[in-house]
């Protein structure tokens, strides 16, 4: 594990290097509540992906209560000791992009995350749009005060769902302060400035909605997919006894919409 002193605070963080690591791109692959950057890794396959396209991947830790050993991050409306002790987990990841363009002279930078990673994702997106080239959230959504928040700039947004996620719903509200997934994709249509009508893609396994930006907007895309829970999608790591009928790949999915962004 790597470390970092942010805020007053050293946070740590797993990273993988392709061989030839100079001018590559970067994505960072935040766990969910209770996760860590070990479970993430193996949770998404992403290092022989990565090794495959250049890629370099960072897995940064949450904040860890020192009670129960949970670790959690800061979305602002979620969730748990992160939260609750206001800690500046956007600083984070901005201090981490940093530290990785002294190094390797990054090329671009993709945030993404499972549930609570996937929330900070989201806000990622607002708050580091200087910084950030994509975001790709699963199994996330945000809440109201995020909603009603404005972003800094357009920023390419594919978000990743389970039709049959309950913890997360896509169309009805979560525990708390959790809204619907779907209200999530509405905010990134809105502020990139995306034609509201989206171009569909019916598959058996797969819903997928490509909303086109106008003038200097950026797409925002929905992949929902069919019969999964709360789930990474295509993991090879089963988490509860949530659905997946591993019919898509998303991490193959959230590296070419990486790629797609850097041409």
């Amino acid at each position: 594990m790597e470390r970092l002193t942010v805020g007053g605070r050293t946070r740590s963080y797993l990273l993988h290097l392709p061989p030839e690591p100079e001018g590559r791109p970067l994505i960072i692959a935040l766990h969910a509540l209770g996760g860590n950057p070990l479970l993430m890794q193996a949770l998404t396959s992403f290092d022989p992906l990565a090794d495959g396209e250049g890629f370099i991947v960072a897995y940064p830790e949450g904040t860890k209560t020192s009670s129960t050993g949970i670790r959690s991050w800061n979305a602002r409306f979620c969730c748990s000791n992160a939260r609750e002790e206001g800690v500046d987990d956007t600083g984070f990841l901005s201090a981490l992009i940093d530290e990785m363009d002294d190094r390797y002279r990054i090329s671009g930078v993709l945030v993404t995350g499972f549930s609570n990673g996937g929330m900070l994702a989201h806000l990622a997106g607002i708050e580091l749009s200087s910084k950030v080239t994509a975001i790709a959230p699963v199994a996330a959504t945000m809440g109201r005060e995020i909603v009603e928040r404005d972003a800094r700039a357009p920023v390419p947004a594919l978000m990743v769902h389970g039709d049959a996620d309950r913890i997360v719903p896509f169309a009805q509200h979560g525990a708390g302060e959790l809204l619907p997934a779907s209200e999530a994709v509405g905010y990134w249509v809105r502020n990139n400035r995306c034609d509201p009508v989206p171009e569909v893609e019916e598959a058996a396994n797969l819903r997928t909605e490509v909303y086109r930006p106008r003038g200097n907007g950026a797409e925002v895309r929905l992949c929902l997919v069919k019969g999964a829970g709360h789930v990474w999608p295509g993991s090879r790591v089963h988490l509860r006894n949530e659905p997946d009928p591993r019919t898509v790949d998303v991490s193959g999915l959230i590296c070419s919409f990486l790629r797609s962004r850097l041409r």
